[in-house]
């Protein structure tokens, strides 16, 4: 019994094991994360405006080893100018997701899980379809510009939050 339980609700079981210990309570880099937040939300609001697609995955506790280790390691300072750089149309790093682990750009070209959630809307392209996979599968939060309309949406705790603005995508990403 207790093994078909676990068969049956593991994909309940491993959201409940990912959210017991999310919250690290001796962070004391507040203002290096709000400082990262605000370049990364800036380059957001760049190719927003220039209708340029981004994905950056944001990695809270769960490791995300897995996706960074099929993409290009750069391990380099978070800035908005790279960010904007990484997601330019001619630039080869530009398809896929760029990771940010422990305050730096640790990886680009990152390919994600796709959701297998069949309730996502029909207008969803790769790239929300690809954050929802991730945020289904790790505890990352993934900012999302899209390349069609310039919204800007944040998938996190298997869930798609769509068209924020940038007030609600900063106070979502700090807290």
């Amino acid at each position: 019994i207790l093994v078909g339980f676990a068969i049956i609700f593991q994909p309940e079981l491993r959201k409940i094991i990912l959210h017991i210990g999310q919250r690290n309570w001796f962070d004391s880099a507040k203002s290096q994360k709000e400082d990262y937040i605000n370049s990364v939300l800036i380059a957001a609001d760049v190719l927003s405006k220039l209708r340029r697609g981004m994905l950056v995955a944001f990695s809270r506790n769960t490791s995300l080893k897995k996706v960074i280790n099929h993409g290009t390691i750069l391990n380099a300072d978070i800035s908005s100018s790279l960010i904007t750089t990484i997601f330019a149309h001619d630039n080869p790093l530009h398809d896929g997701a760029v990771i940010i682990e422990d305050g730096r750009i640790y990886s680009a070209a990152c390919f994600l899980p796709s959701s297998e959630n069949m309730d996502i809307k029909s207008s969803f392209g790769s790239r929300h379809r690809a954050a929802l996979g991730l945020a289904e599968t790790t505890d990352a939060v993934v900012l999302i510009v899209s390349e069609e309309t310039g919204a800007i949406s944040l998938a996190y705790d298997s869930k798609l939050y769509f068209d924020l603005t940038m007030e609600q995508t900063e106070n979502l990403l700090l807290n």
